[in-house]
């Protein structure tokens, strides 16, 4: 029976690169998120001009994965049910109950996800020119030489928008 590590095509991570099976590697940016409707339209614009001048400047592929999940709010409706309980003010404690209610109710009317964004930078064996399965610090070295201006490069661009 094969293991989940059979499954993965990540073989290790080593000094912020991840290194594949298939002898390429890759390099992860996580990014902060703009709540782009709270925006001006002169900011929002603006965004996007930056976005674009990103995507228009790379001469070299890149992946943005967006990671959704529902946000689990059991541990803070613990927390809030314990402060409730040693409140010793009533009318203190009658306001964390409807703040309490208030939260469940939110939660349970809309669809609250926690998001995170990522930038993944490639780097395929060609691009090594090595023999799978070869490595060595040298070969970490290349790729950190080889990926590391990529990373400036996209994290100058992301940066004029905000980001």
């Amino acid at each position: 029976m094969k293991s989940t590590q059979d499954h993965l095509t990540v073989s290790d991570i080593k000094e912020d690169i991840v290194l594949l099976k298939s002898g390429g590697a890759a390099m992860v940016l996580q990014t902060t998120a703009v709540n782009f409707d709270l925006l001006s339209e002169q900011e929002q614009i603006s965004i996007i001009q930056a976005f674009a001048q990103l995507l228009n400047s790379l001469s070299f592929p890149i992946q943005i994965v967006i990671r959704s999940k529902r946000l689990d709010i059991t541990d803070y409706l613990r927390l809030l049910d314990n402060a409730i309980y040693h409140q010793k003010n009533p009318l203190l404690s009658n306001l964390m109950i409807k703040y309490r209610l208030f939260v469940q109710s939110l939660i349970r009317q809309n669809n609250v996800l926690d998001k995170h964004f990522f930038i993944v930078i490639p780097l395929s064996q060609l691009e090594l020119s090595l023999v799978p399965k070869k490595r060595s610090d040298e070969l970490l070295k290349k790729m950190k030489m080889i990926l590391s201006p990529k990373k400036e490069q996209i994290t100058r661009q992301l940066a004029r928008g905000g980001i």
